[in-house]
C-alpha cells in the first residue's frame, strides 16, 4: 500500500513540475518584457543584492558560513514542523564541517517527538523562508525605499541558494528517508514556484510595484489558463 500512494505522489508531482517549470519559463519572459517597458528596477537591486552576498561570503563570512548554513537548515524543519505543522519540537542541533569526529557525519538535526514527514524533511530544499519574509515586509515599505529591500531580498535568496546547493544531493539523509526520485520532484516543483513568485513580486518598477498577494493571483490564474487550455487539447 505505501509503494502504491509512493508512486502516486510520485506522478502528481511529476505533473505538478511540469506545471511549475512552465510558469517559470512564463514569468522569465516577464522580467525579460520588464527592460523594454523600463520595470526592471526591481530586478537590478536583486542582481545586486545577490552578488554582494557572494563577496560578503568570501571575505567576511567564510569562516562560519558552514554553520550559518547548517543553522538556517535546521531552522526550516524546525520552523515548518512547529509552526505550520504544529509538531512538538524537543531539540535542535547545528554543527560545522570541521567539529566533526570521524564516526560523525551529522552536521545538525532538529528532534520532534511525533516524527517527521515529508513536507518537514524536504522544508530546507524548497521554502527559502527569509526571503519570503523579506518579500512580505515589502509590502509594506515606500516605494522610494523599494531597492533597499530588494537588496536585502537577493542577498537573503543567494545565501538559500548557497544553502541548497551545499545540501541538496542524492545521499542526503532527508532525501533519503522522503524517497530520493519523490524528493527532487517535490523539491524543483517548490524551487520553480518559489522563484517565480518573488521574481513576480519584484516586478512593475518603482511607480506600480507588484506584491506578493497580486504575485500569487498571477501565478495561479495563469497557472489556471494553461491547465484549461492542456484539457481543451485533448478534448478535441
Amino acid at each position: 500500500m505505501q509503494k502504491l500512494w509512493r508512486l502516486i505522489t510520485s506522478l502528481v508531482f511529476l505533473l505538478t513540475l511540469a506545471l511549475a517549470a512552465f510558469e517559470f519559463y512564463r514569468c522569465i519572459i516577464y522580467v525579460i518584457g520588464s527592460f523594454k517597458t523600463d520595470t526592471y528596477q526591481g530586478y537590478l537591486w536583486l542582481a545586486i543584492g545577490m552578488i554582494a552576498f557572494l563577496v560578503f561570503s568570501a571575505i567576511l563570512f567564510r569562516r562560519n558560513l558552514d554553520i550559518i548554513q547548517t543553522m538556517a537548515h535546521e531552522g526550516a524543519h524546525m520552523l515548518v514542523g512547529g509552526l505550520f505543522l504544529r509538531k512538538k519540537i524537543s531539540e535542535f542541533n547545528a554543527k560545522s564541517s570541521d567539529s566533526l569526529t570521524a564516526n560523525d557525519t551529522t552536521l545538525g538535526y532538529v528532534a520532534s517527538n511525533t516524527g517527521n514527514n515529508i513536507i518537514m524533511l524536504l522544508a530546507p530544499y524548497m521554502l527559502p523562508y527569509i526571503t519570503f519574509v523579506m518579500v512580505f515586509i515589502r509590502l509594506m515599505i515606500k516605494n522610494e525605499c523599494l531597492p533597499v529591500i530588494d537588496f536585502i531580498i537577493g542577498f537573503t535568496l543567494m545565501f538559500h541558494i548557497s544553502c541548497w546547493k551545499k545540501d541538496t544531493r542524492s545521499d542526503q539523509s532527508d532525501l533519503q528517508k522522503a524517497g530520493v526520485l519523490r524528493s527532487f520532484l517535490y523539491i524543483f516543483t517548490f524551487v520553480f514556484f518559489n522563484l517565480a513568485i518573488i521574481l513576480y513580486s519584484l516586478g512593475g518598477g518603482l511607480s506600480e510595484p507588484v506584491n506578493i498577494i497580486h504575485a500569487n493571483v498571477e501565478w495561479f490564474s495563469k497557472a489556471w489558463q494553461d491547465i484549461q487550455w492542456v484539457i481543451a487539447s485533448f478534448a478535441k
